[in-house]
This record gives C-alpha cells, structure tokens and sequence, in this order.
C-alpha cells in the first residue's frame, strides 16, 4: 500500500549497510560503489519502491544486485524482488 511503502523505506534507510560505498539518502537510498551503483526509493506514482541498478560490467551489476538482495530480504523476508 501506499503508507506501507513509507513505512518499509524508512525502515531500509535506516538498516542498508554497504562498507564499500558511498551512502547518499535523499530521496532513498543510493549506494554508490567504484564499478557501479544501485538506488531504492518510493515511486511517486505506485505503491512499490522503485531499484535501479548501474555498473561497469555484468558481474559488478550482479554482484550490486545480490548485495542488495540479501539485505533487503534480511530486512523483510516476504519481499518480492524481480532482480
């Protein structure tokens, strides 16, 4: 739901932890990593957090997107995450 939304990003902005990135927090929560980054943040038109992802070669966007992947289930295990 839309509440829900707010309530889960608040909740991973306060809990995502990357030792090798750089945090920046408007918005969400972009990691920005040396071969890459990835962003969570609320949509502003659906009920869903929005992920993106960018990198320097296929396995640093994989090796991004598990890191998320795996804190974001520790966070919420019934997460459905399309990545």
């Amino acid at each position: 739901s839309e509440e829900q939304k707010f309530i889960l990003m608040e909740k991973i902005s306060q809990t995502l932890h990357f030792p090798d990135a750089l945090l920046t927090t408007i918005d969400g929560v972009r990691a920005d990593f040396a071969d890459g980054w990835g962003l969570i943040r609320p949509s502003n038109t659906t009920p869903y957090l929005v992920l993106r992802f960018e990198a320097d070669s296929e396995k640093s966007l994989l090796r991004i997107q598990d890191q998320f992947r795996q804190q974001l289930l520790s966070i919420d295990s019934t997460l459905a995450l399309p990545f």
